[in-house]
């Protein structure tokens, strides 16, 4: 659940001047409205009275946030979503965007967006990311993913539209019952093969341009395409899950040479962040835009053991959500990764440190049905 405000130790790379300034001030104003005493979140109410000191008044800097401790997905499944919600945002609940999780580690939860908060989460990112590197406009896509109560079918919509292509050709499939599916067996190998007919049904027929799915997807895909449909696509978008730099290479080199390949890592709670180069034989590196989300690593072992005086290359991530609809701080994730600060290159918004190649824990108790 969560860790009653005893303090952390995680590991962060500090970003310029100037953008550690704009994320403090980001950071200074969205705690002003979930710890109002009359309108504020009644998590956050509950966590500072449970702390004993003043959040607004004693967390200053993003250094700071370490003091609140962690939490973890089971806190937000464990309540109402108008627990975590400021009460003056109530008012506003028809224009939230509405959100569950996948449930990979636990009870699913959800999470709530306000228009342009969602906009910055999912939108702005890859558009910014996605003339950085090239990424073609105006073609078809086609979506193979989830939808329902997952954001990341309604990020592909707002995505699409965003460059220049309208909505995208989607097939759905359900993350949740694949992952209940044993991997390998002849009920995972018929819901896979349910998902592929239906994308090459899209494929054979549409002009498809941009394929945007999860990596086991792509590969189940481009092993039944023949050479005339793969060499159409001029834009690949890995989402859902991570991407394995051998996959990925494989996909640049041999299924899809004609393409721009762009992966995003993220989730339905604090959203999307984007490589910002894609050249062959690279391992993926993630960089959030904006200043609302702030990455941080947790030394030692998976159990929070810290090993003293030692920042090791790579540590279970942590992160921390700066949005007014619902502020999460420090929570953890069921990766690891190494921190690493943005390239001096990077197109305007982009400056907060990302994450370097994350993947799975390694005593994750993760299962995988081949889609998600």
């Amino acid at each position: 659940m969560i860790s009653d405000g005893a303090a952390s130790q995680n590991a962060e790379l500090p970003p310029s001047t100037a953008m550690r300034e704009r994320l403090n001030e980001r950071m200074r104003r969205v705690l002003e409205l979930p710890l109002d005493p009359h309108g504020g979140s009644e998590y956050w109410l509950e966590r500072q009275r449970a702390a004993g000191f003043d959040f607004r008044r004693e967390i200053r800097d993003v250094s700071d946030l370490s003091r609140l401790g962690t939490m973890t997905p089971d806190a937000l499944a464990a309540r109402p979503l108008s627990y975590f919600v400021p009460r003056s945002l109530h008012a506003t609940r028809r224009d939230w965007i509405l959100a569950q999780t996948g449930g990979t580690t636990g009870r699913p939860a959800w999470s709530a967006y306000l228009r342009d908060e969602f906009e910055e989460a999912f939108v702005v990112p890859f558009l910014t990311a996605a003339a950085h590197v090239g990424f073609p406009r105006g073609e078809p896509w086609l979506y193979v993913g989830p939808s329902g109560p997952h954001i990341i079918g309604r990020a592909a919509v707002a995505l699409a539209r965003g460059m220049d292509s309208g909505d995208p050709f989607m097939v759905d499939f359900d993350p949740r019952w694949a992952k209940k599916l044993p991997p390998d067996s002849f009920a995972a190998q018929r819901y896979l093969e349910h998902v592929v007919a239906q994308s090459l049904d899209v494929l054979t027929r549409e002009p498809v341009g941009v394929l945007f799915t999860t990596p086991p997807l792509l590969a189940a895909l481009a092993a039944r395409m023949n050479d005339a449909a793969r060499g159409q696509i001029r834009g690949v978008h890995y989402g859902g899950m991570r991407v394995a730099p051998a996959l990925l290479r494989q996909a640049q080199v041999e299924w899809f040479p004609g393409a721009v390949h762009l992966s995003g890592y993220g989730n339905t709670l604090f959203g999307c962040c984007l490589e910002l180069i894609t050249s062959p034989g690279r391992t993926p590196t993630y960089f959030p835009w904006g200043e609302r989300l702030w990455f941080t690593v947790q030394p030692g072992s998976q159990d929070g053991e810290i090993a003293p005086n030692m920042l090791p290359p790579r540590g279970r991530v942590a992160f921390t959500r700066l949005d007014e609809t619902m502020l999460i701080i420090n929570m953890l994730e069921r990766d690891e990764a190494s921190l690493v600060n943005c390239p001096a290159e990077a197109p305007a918004g982009f400056g907060l440190p990302g994450l370097h190649d994350p993947g799975p824990l390694a005593d994750a108790a993760l299962v995988a049905a081949g889609l998600y």
